[in-house]
């Protein structure tokens, strides 16, 4: 029977670390998040978007994009925003879609 080395033991545990570390990553930027229907859409965009959510669920009856700033708050923007689209052209900002199932 034979034993592990000291260094494969040390590449084993940071191994494990780095996979732990690399899945905890993965579901914190998951898109599917449990979102409210946008009811209200405005034209007016955060300075500092964090994330951003086009809403395409088949319960919500607006087409909007959901946007959540730096602190945390979300504002419904309406899909035809110059701004927002530009942002989305010029690869400044990723939108995936919301497909949160309804509640």
């Amino acid at each position: 029977m034979s034993t592990l080395s000291y260094s494969r033991w040390i590449f084993l545990l940071s191994l494990a670390a780095l996979m732990f570390i690399s899945l905890s990553e993965v579901e914190s930027f998951s898109p599917i998040i449990k979102l409210d229907c946008c009811q209200n859409l405005s034209n007016r965009t955060f300075p500092r978007i964090k994330q951003c959510y086009e809403q395409k669920r088949l319960d919500c009856n607006i087409h909007a994009f959901i946007i959540k700033n730096h602190k945390g708050r979300l504002r419904c923007i309406d899909p035809k925003s110059e701004k927002l689209r530009n942002k989305i052209k010029k690869g400044e900002l990723r939108c995936p879609p919301d497909i949160s199932s309804p509640e």
